[in-house]
């Protein structure tokens, strides 16, 4: 990992108006940069959440997209541009007036000759620390491990022909306020549906394992779930040829040949729905007293379920349990006065 370029620019609120304060020196990239840096990375690249897309051409005369290509292309400094994207922020800030404290991190990373923009919307939490005279203070930190406002540019995809999947986008939680002005201020589109992708590739995963001994269905769609899932928490794409190898190494070629075969569109990888993955071979609900989760291994062999009464028959249960079971009946027989425990 190598960081090129780094620096912060800062938002006030000043009788309910936000202040721009840019910086006119980039950050020095030290320990405690790199460290933060890698913090807020991983939390963009863990999140189920992340929407990826493209600027929106509709948008005509889009300042950030400017901003972003001249830097592209050598006419605009990295130091420039990021001030030019954050006073493009307060605009649209205050368009909608909106009022609010924070930070803009900006950063290039180099990976493989590639760049990479990032930029992350930081807030300052209180904390509290004790002193060298063991002393309480009241003292303001930003917390890289709670995921905000954030963005992905790759360069180097944003240059492919009709490639709409450059930009991550990862909104802040709980402030729609904050996610519109800065969906407004980049352009920013969607250009993939998640779930509608997930669901026609776990069909076709489906389609696949259909062909195959039954002793290697259920195998094969927890190595092709476990692939995607670890894919996702690392911000990467789905990329047939080389999860075709893992699901069968006798025939490298077969799964990824089946899958191009099949799609309405034919690509070489997808980025997919982590939630959707994990129960394709998992299932498992929550209500208010009760939490249910199995993996589908068990259905109709020891799970029954009944779709005209809704019931759900275990014709057997974890060894832990049928203790607990055991223990708690045995104590509703003991005598008045004894204690009765459920653990």
């Amino acid at each position: 990992m190598t960081i090129k370029h780094s620096i912060i620019h800062g938002f006030t609120n000043e009788k309910h108006k936000t202040e721009l304060q840019t910086n006119d020196q980039e950050t020095e990239v030290d320990l405690a940069l790199s460290q933060l840096f890698n913090q807020l990375k991983q939390s963009l690249q863990k999140s189920a959440t992340r929407q990826y897309g493209f600027f929106d051409p509709e948008q005509k005369n889009n300042p950030a997209e400017t901003s972003l290509e001249e830097y592209r292309q050598g006419d605009l400094d990295f130091k420039t541009m990021s001030q030019q994207l954050a006073k493009s922020f307060e605009l649209t800030l205050k368009e909608l007036e909106e009022s609010l404290n924070g930070h803009m991190l900006f950063v290039v990373e180099t990976l493989m000759d590639q760049d990479l923009l990032y930029v992350f919307w930081l807030n300052q939490q209180d904390f509290q620390q004790i002193d060298a005279d063991n002393k309480i203070q009241a003292i303001k930190a930003v917390d890289g491990s709670k995921i905000g406002l954030s963005l992905k540019l790759d360069f180097s995809q944003w240059a492919i022909k009709d490639w709409q999947q450059y930009l991550t986008f990862q909104s802040a939680r709980n402030n729609k306020e904050i996610n519109h002005a800065f969906c407004k201020m980049l352009g920013f589109k969607s250009g993939v549906n998640l779930q509608q992708q997930t669901d026609e590739f776990l069909n076709i995963v489906d389609q696949f394992t259909q062909q195959l001994d039954k002793d290697k269905s259920q195998p094969t769609k927890h190595t092709i779930v476990d692939y995607c899932v670890e894919q996702d928490m690392q911000g990467k794409p789905i990329n047939f040829d080389s999860l075709s190898k893992i699901v069968d190494q006798d025939a490298p070629k077969k799964f990824a040949e089946f899958v191009k075969d099949k799609q309405s569109q034919q690509t070489s990888e997808i980025y997919a729905h982590r939630n959707s993955l994990k129960k394709y071979v998992r299932f498992f609900g929550r209500e208010k007293d009760l939490s249910i989760s199995f993996s589908s291994d068990r259905m109709q062999d020891d799970i029954v379920f009944d779709s005209e009464t809704g019931s759900l028959t275990f014709k057997s249960v974890p060894k832990s349990l049928q203790l607990q079971l055991a223990k708690y009946f045995k104590q509703q027989e003991a005598p008045p006065g004894q204690p009765h425990t459920l653990y």
